[in-house]
Parts: structure tokens; sequence; C-alpha cells
């Protein structure tokens, strides 16, 4: 992350301040700062925070003495077998900032035989001594991985956790949201403002850290009820399927999803500039590493994008699923499926400027095990752009792409369609809770806030059905989004939805409640399905996906049922949640939509760019005139790409443009992600300019002479 010699120049300082074997956090020199706000300040320590690490004090400053019998849990004012004193020592850390990333060493730290929190020098291996304490109390460790690993501000260690099961080849990897950033509020100008570790506490504001701190007496102790061990954490809950599973826990707090690999100064010049050190690939590459490393033996793998607080503002859990295909690399024979618990990744237009200049440097992050000279497209965690890249292009072409490069892999959401935090997320990139009435959109027409009756697609405040027809709506993307996904994953996808929201509703899989006490459809409690999010989750994570001869996929055993419909509107589904949507059942004309109150085929034409007499040829009946309100009309053809076609190409023999392609097929069944990821077999709408199509030959089919 750094020139060797400014790296060299730090480790000097940083011995002179405090022992850099236990060393939090100190800074050094660096070029000069691009944000003349952002000093390099000297060491500090808050005297708030007390991390209860036992130690001598040496050169008045407080630091862990290598000689202290960590083993004897001395407590503060006691004495060990040297005759040297203890004394509670306050974490060192940077109050502000950095330009430059602070260093640090590894250390591992636990809570000793008598209870008491203590660190060591480097990152314990599973087969030390010590991790039988942990497997019989169920106890976290924390491990610090070291430079280069830091938290987003540069001025905070990046930690993760680690819970040795009784079984040697289940593994769990929570990989947690920490909420993400592309501007320099988000980032950290702002603390009021601040999505990158939103959930770290507030008085910390300008020094997002791991945002465990808070937590950590109660995750690393034996007896604590803390939330990483309720849920499908729970160690000792008979009910719970995973509870003899080794479990590792990998926060974020570099706001980039575990996939950055950048430092990205926002507002140059302003009185908000502020660096952020987007490096998640480069904390979670190095917990990973940790991982292959501790657990040689595993045979089945469950990557789960999640949170721990009931009350949590973070975004982002589906980055668990860019390191999905890498586990599979590193594990080969192993069963590897990702669950992202309440984070769909459902954005709407701008989004894709937020991220336009790839701020977090994604593409450049590597594996963790990669040739650092090499360019080789197996040595970076993301896909070649050519084949997806985050500037362009969406979750779903991402799990898309993985299922097809690594057809033994499997993707599942879970979430309730009311979750308040990705809805944030939605319309803060352009989104809205409500844009029509209409083909599976957010309002209920019937009736207003009064309980009137309404025409049928009006809702006061709500644009005329057809203006946008649904294209920013919440509920319509969510619906379109998960319908296209079990579409076209049909062997790697599954979904298990909720409506409404029952207190505490962030996260569903650290609540115990959600986990195993609810169906996700009304009075299924009475059905012997058993589809709690605990039976759902274990029969995802050991079903089966099986393979031909030839290496294509045969079928899967993800869920109770592997039909379609059971699937999209069966009993992991709320009842209602998919419904709705034109074309989404399979044999369904997709071409479709619902006339709104007044509209007719004269109306409707318009917004398609045709006439009437298109419309009324598609769609038969003896007279124009027959149609009304609520009425399915089709308002397109059906066009099936055959190889080596482009959207451009299709555009220009029917007369029309890629935007006005894109646009006719936005948030419906026939979506388009990319114009230039459309494959042979893929089916779009089209409603030609007659007056404009070419022929197959590439001949106008109505000269500009006649």
């Amino acid at each position: 992350l750094m020139a060797k010699g400014y790296f060299a120049f730090g480790v000097i300082l940083l011995a002179l301040i405090v022992d850099t074997t236990y060393a939090q956090c100190s800074s050094y020199s660096g070029p000069a700062a691009p944000c003349p706000a952002m000093v390099q300040s000297t060491l500090a320590s808050n005297p708030t925070k007390t991390e209860f690490i036992y130690a001598s004090p040496i050169s008045n400053a407080w630091t862990l003495n290598p000689q202290l019998n960590l083993g004897s849990g001395l407590g503060p004012g006691q004495t060990d077998a040297n005759g040297q004193s203890s004394q509670p020592v306050q974490p060192y850390y940077l109050d502000t900032p950095q330009e430059t990333p602070c260093t640090a060493a590894p250390r591992t730290c636990f809570y000793n035989k008598v209870g008491l929190y203590a660190c060591s020098n480097g990152l314990k291996s599973v087969t030390d001594s010590d991790w039988a304490v942990a497997v019989s109390a169920r106890v976290y460790y924390e491990l610090f991985p070291g430079s280069p690993a830091v938290c987003g501000h540069g001025n905070r260690e990046f930690s993760f956790l680690a819970r040795r099961g009784t079984s040697e080849t289940n593994l769990l990897v929570a990989f947690l949201a920490g909420g993400t950033c592309q501007d320099a509020q988000g980032c950290g100008a702002d603390p009021a403002l601040r999505t990158m570790a939103v959930d770290n506490d507030p008085g910390f504001e300008k020094a997002p850290a791991v945002f465990l701190g808070n937590l950590k007496q109660a995750l690393l102790k034996a007896d604590s009820d803390a939330t990483l061990k309720r849920g499908i954490f729970d160690p000792v809950q008979s009910g719970n399927p995973f509870k003899d599973w080794n479990v590792i826990v990998i926060p974020d707090c570099t706001g980039d999803l575990h996939i950055g690999n950048n430092s990205c100064t926002y507002g140059k010049n302003t009185s908000e500039c502020i660096t952020a050190h987007h490096r998640g690939a480069v904390n979670t590459g190095l917990a990973i590493s940790w991982v292959v490393k501790n657990f040689p033996s595993v045979t089945q793998i469950l990557a789960l994008g999640t949170g721990v607080l009931s009350t949590s503002k973070a975004d982002g859990g589906h980055g668990a699923a860019f390191w999905t295909k890498y586990l599979q690399e590193k594990y080969p024979s192993a069963k590897v499926r990702t669950i992202i618990d309440s984070s769909m990744a459902l954005f709407g237009p701008d989004w894709f400027k937020k991220m336009k200049d790839d701020p977090w440097g994604s593409i450049k992050s590597k594996v963790p095990d990669a040739d650092s000279n090499s360019k080789t497209a197996g040595d970076y965690l993301l896909p070649k752009v050519e084949d997806w890249s985050i500037t362009s292009d969406d979750m779903s072409a991402y799990y898309e792409l993985i299922s097809k490069t690594v057809p033994t892999v499997a993707f599942a959401e879970a979430s309730s369609i009311d979750e308040p935090v990705q809805q944030m997320a939605f319309v803060g990139t352009g989104g809205k809770l409500e844009d029509c009435c209409l083909d599976g959109c957010s309002c209920d027409f019937r009736t207003d806030s009064a309980g009137r009756t309404l025409p049928y697609g009006v809702r006061q405040g709500i644009p005329p059905y057809g203006l946008r027809g649904g294209q920013l709506d919440w509920i319509k993307t969510l619906k379109v989004t998960v319908l296209r996904r079990m579409t076209r994953m049909e062997n790697n996808y599954r979904a298990w939805l909720i409506k409404g929201l029952r207190q505490p509703s962030r996260f569903l899989f650290p609540n115990a409640d959600w986990f195993s006490n609810f169906y996700p459809r009304p009075g299924m409690e009475i059905t012997p399905t058993g589809n709690f999010l605990q039976n759902w989750a274990f029969r995802f994570a050991n079903g089966a996906i099986n393979f031909n001869d030839d290496g294509t996929i045969s079928g899967s055993q993800l869920s109770i049922s592997n039909s379609f419909e059971d699937k999209a509107f069966g009993s992991s589904i709320c009842s209602g949640c998919l419904e709705n949507i034109p074309g989404s059942r399979p044999f369904e004309q997709k071409c479709n939509a619902s006339l709104g109150d007044g509209e007719t085929l004269y109306t409707a034409s318009a917004k398609y760019k045709t006439d009437w007499m298109a419309l009324w040829t598609l769609n038969g009946r003896d007279s124009p005139d027959m149609w009304t309100s609520g009425d399915s009309y089709r308002y397109g053809h059906e066009y099936r790409l055959l190889q080596g076609e482009s959207l451009s190409g299709i555009a220009k023999r029917f007369g029309t443009t890629i935007g006005e392609l894109v646009d006719l097929n936005y948030n419906t069944i026939t979506h388009i992600n990319n114009p230039l990821r459309l494959v042979a077999g893929d089916i779009i709408c089209v409603t030609p300019d007659w007056a404009n199509m070419m022929d197959q030959m590439g001949s106008p089919i109505c000269p500009a002479s006649q």
C-alpha cells in the first residue's frame, strides 16, 4: 500500500513511540497531503475507551510488556513472576483521519482462562492450545492482521473474529455490511452524513473503525448474550443446524463492499476535502488467507453477507458474493454457497454515476495469493472488465457470470421487501418508493389515504401510469430483479422473502425470532413444509447441483421444490410478493402492459413512439375502441437475439436507437442490464419505427424518396 521508503521510516518512528509488536496505530511522515485539513497527527489515546489489555508502563507510553505472563491473567495492580506490576492500557489510535495510513503489527486478542482480555504477538493458529478453551467456551478470538490492513480513515486498525467449532469440515464466513461511500460527505467529511462504517460509536464520527469496538467485551466472553451468539451464530441452541460450525466474522470499515484497493481523495480544493482508504479487498484478503491456512479440511462453506446490530443503517452485505469464486478456488472440493441477508443490491439509475470512475479501485484488487507483478485474470478478485464491471453492470449480471464460470456455486437472498435501509439506498441513487400503480408497482391503486375508491392505476401524488411506467418504482424493481435472477439462474439462485417488519428488523440471520420462528407466508406455521429461515438456509447450504457428463448442469436440489412456480410464488416467498409482473411466468407474453384509467390504444401508443394501428395489429379485437382501463395489451414484439447479433444492429434494423430500446425494456422482465452484454437467446421487446426500418439486406423498407 505504501512506498518502501515511507514504510521503513514509519517503522523507525513507530519503534521510537511504542513497541511495534502491540501498537494499535501510529503515524509517520508521508507525502504532502492533498487535503490541507488532514494533518499527520501525533500519537493519541482516548481515555474513554479501555481495551482491557494488561501491561506495564514503559517510557511513559502504555504498551504490553512481552515478559508479562498472559496466562496468569493478571489484573490491575497485580504482579507477575518477574515482580512487574500491570496496569490497564488505553488503546492507541490517531484522533483524526490520516492522509497516509497508519501502521500496526499483527496480534491476537482473546479472553484468557481467568476471563481477562489479553493480547499476544502475531496471529494465532487454531492448532494453538488456547483454542481448546475457545471450543469449549464458544468464545471468539479477535485477530489483527497488521499493516497493510487499515480502516477507512487510516487511523484505526482492522480486525476480524474467529470462533472454532466442533466440526472440522464446516465453515461459516460472515462478511458484515458496513455501509458504502462514494463522496466526501458519505466518507466522513460531514460526520452526520457519514455512510462509511456507519454503525460505529457516534462519539467517534471522525474516526471510523471496526465497529465491533463497543461490542468486543460481550462478543469475546463465553457467558455473553451478544448478537454474534444468536440466530445462526448461536453455538448452543439445539435447533440451530449451524451451531457446531467454525465461524469467521469479517467487518467492513472501508465503505467498499470488501472489494476496494484504493485511497481516494474526495472534495479536493473544498472545505470537505477528505481521503478515504478503500482497502476492503486488502483487509478481507488477509482474513481469508488466515482462514485458508487454518482450516485446510473444510468441505462445506457458507458465505453469509449480514450485519450485527438490529438498529444498523449499513447496506452492503452483498459484498460477500465477491469472495464466493475465490473461496471455491481455494477449496475446490468443497460445497460453497452464498446467502445475502437484507442487501439485495437494488439501486436507482444514479448508482452508475457514483461508480463511473471506480473510486474504490476494485478493478485493481487482487486475490491474497496473487503475484504482485502478474496481470493475469486469475490474480484479480473481480472479473475482467470486458465481462463485468462495477462501473456499468449490476449485481444480477455478476451473479449470472459467476454462476456460468463457476457453476458449482449458488447464491441466495433473504430479505423483507419493506426493509428501510435498502429502500433508502434505492432512493438515494435516483429511485422512488412509489412510481406507478399498475403491473406490480408499489402503490395500491384501489383506494386513497381516505379510503375512497380511485380510478384504475391512479393515486394522488403518483404520475399517471405510462409517463414512467414504473421504471423507478421500488417494489417493481425488487420483483423484476428477483424474478429475472430466478429465470436466468434457475439452478444457482434462490430467494426467501417476507412482507412487513417486526422489531428488531434490520438483519434476519443474527435474530433468533426471524431465524427460527417465522414463515414467509402467513399461516405457514401449521404446514409441514418447515420453511423457517434456518431450515431453508440449511437446505440451501446442503443442496446439490447436479451435472451431466459434459459438465453442463442437469438440475439442482437447493429448495423443497425446484419448479419455477414454487421458487417464485411458493412457500419460501411471501404471498403476493412477486406477483403481477407481466411476462414473469413461463410462456406468458413478455411485452405486455395494462391500460391505466382513461387510457386507450390511441393514447398509449405515444409512449412507445408508435401508433394506434400498430398496437391494434398486435392485439386484435374487432375494433381499437373496445379497449378499456385495466385491459392487458401487447406494446411490442418479442425478439430473440441470434448468434452474432448486437443491440446496435437490432436498433438499426428496426428503425430505433440503442437508448430507446434500453428505455423500452427498463425495469421489465426483459430489462437490459448492459447493451454490450446481450447474448444469443436473450429476449427483448421491440417497437419498430416502420418508416425507418431496414430489411434483412440492409435496405430501407420505406425509401425516403417514396
